[in-house]
C-alpha cells in the first residue's frame, strides 16, 4: 500500500501537533493529582528547590530557600523551634521571607517554616525582619 504525499503530509502534521503538546505537561503531571498541586517527596527524591531536612512540612506551599536549608533547622513542632535555634523563619510569597525573634510580639503564634541560631543567620539565609505594625 502505497502512502500519498497530502496522507503523509497529514499524518505529520497530527503527530507534530501531539509532540507539542505534550511538550507543555511537567514530568510529574500524570502522576500527581490535577487538582491538587503540593506533591510529597520522599526526602531521596528532592531537588535543590525544596527543603530536603523537613519532609513532615511537606503540605506547606512555602518553598524553603537552599541558602536557608543549608543554614536552619527544621522546626521541632508546628509553632516551635529547637532551643539552640530559636528565631522562627516564615517564607511568604507576598511578603517575602521573614524571620520573628522571641521578643516580639507575633512569635509566640508563628508557624515557622525553618528555624536560625540567630538573627544574623537568618538574614545570612535571606530572611529579614518583619515590619512594625
Amino acid at each position: 500500500m502505497q502512502i500519498k504525499t497530502r496522507q503523509l503530509s497529514i499524518i505529520l502534521t497530527l503527530a507534530t501537533v501531539v509532540m507539542l503538546a505534550s511538550c507543555n505537561k511537567k514530568p510529574d503531571d500524570s502522576a500527581s493529582n490535577p487538582t491538587d498541586n503540593t506533591t510529597t517527596a520522599s526526602p531521596s527524591s528532592t531537588d535543590s528547590s525544596e527543603h530536603p531536612v523537613a519532609p513532615s512540612r511537606a503540605k506547606s506551599k512555602a518553598s524553603i530557600p537552599v541558602a536557608a536549608a543549608k543554614l536552619g533547622v527544621p522546626p521541632s513542632g508546628e509553632t516551635t523551634c529547637p532551643i539552640n535555634a530559636p528565631v522562627k523563619g516564615k517564607v511568604t510569597k507576598k511578603r517575602g521571607n521573614i524571620y520573628h525573634l522571641a521578643n516580639k510580639p507575633d512569635y509566640d503564634k508563628t508557624k515557622p517554616d525553618i528555624c536560625f541560631v540567630d538573627k544574623a543567620t537568618a538574614e545570612k539565609a535571606g530572611f529579614r525582619a518583619p515590619k512594625s505594625k
